[in-house]
């Protein structure tokens, strides 16, 4: 992923120097930190691309007796374009290119672990593996607040309030001597459906971000 966004980083660089006037925007928030161009077309409409990252972030959660050592990463690429209907106000609509994942180690918190509501002995050695991986592409719809494609040269901000719509793929299964002998697949999916209901909630990625822009 690192040649994806250092090749990215430099199309969008060349492409601020390149145009007559536009905006280089730099945000932070859902799913990370942004850097971004921005073109006006006319008095309404621009164009857009940025990258996000959010690295990677480990955390701990706990589910019925199952304590999870979890990985998020999040790197995306975007291709917006904004509709202002009123002032500073507007509508943006385009595509996510994602690479976004997660992985999910779960072991027991005690003598033993549950797994699809029922319990099994679980040893050191045992652990439950989960994975969920966004859509690579996915369509983007939201809206936000910024500066006209008609306003004059120098340093704003904007805000963004969007959604990238996709269904995660959720997979995963048992390891270690006691659990792979013991624990049936039909448990797996069982808790392995649990884990669909809760990262389904929200459609998909959210975008909460504010950022600073500067105008050529």
């Amino acid at each position: 992923m690192k040649p994806f966004l250092a090749t990215t980083f430099v199309v969008l660089s060349a492409s601020s120097f390149a145009a007559q006037a536009g905006d280089v925007y730099l945000g932070a928030g859902l799913p990370g930190i942004t850097l971004g161009y921005a073109h006006p077309l006319d008095e309404r409409f621009t164009l857009r691309a940025d990258v996000t990252t959010l690295g990677r972030i480990d955390y701990d959660r706990s589910d019925d007796g199952v304590d999870y050592d979890g990985r998020v990463k999040v790197d995306r690429l975007a291709f917006f374009g904004d509709w202002y209907v009123h002032r500073n106000f507007r509508l943006t609509a385009g595509l996510t290119v994602n690479d976004a994942r997660a992985r999910l180690t779960g072991r027991a918190d005690g003598t033993t672990i549950t797994i699809g509501d029922r319990q099994y002995v679980a040893g050191p050695d045992d652990r439950l593996d989960v994975r969920v991986k966004y859509p690579t592409v996915m369509p983007y719809l939201g809206i936000g607040f910024g500066r006209p494609p008609q306003a004059v040269g120098g340093w704003g901000f904007m805000v963004d309030l969007g959604l990238a719509f996709g269904k995660p793929k959720v997979t995963g299964g048992v390891s270690g001597p006691l659990l792979s002998a013991t624990v049936p697949r039909e448990d797996v999916e069982r808790e392995l459906d649990d884990i669909r209901d809760d990262v389904e909630r929200l459609r998909g990625i959210p975008q909460i971000g504010v950022s600073v822009v500067y105008r050529f």
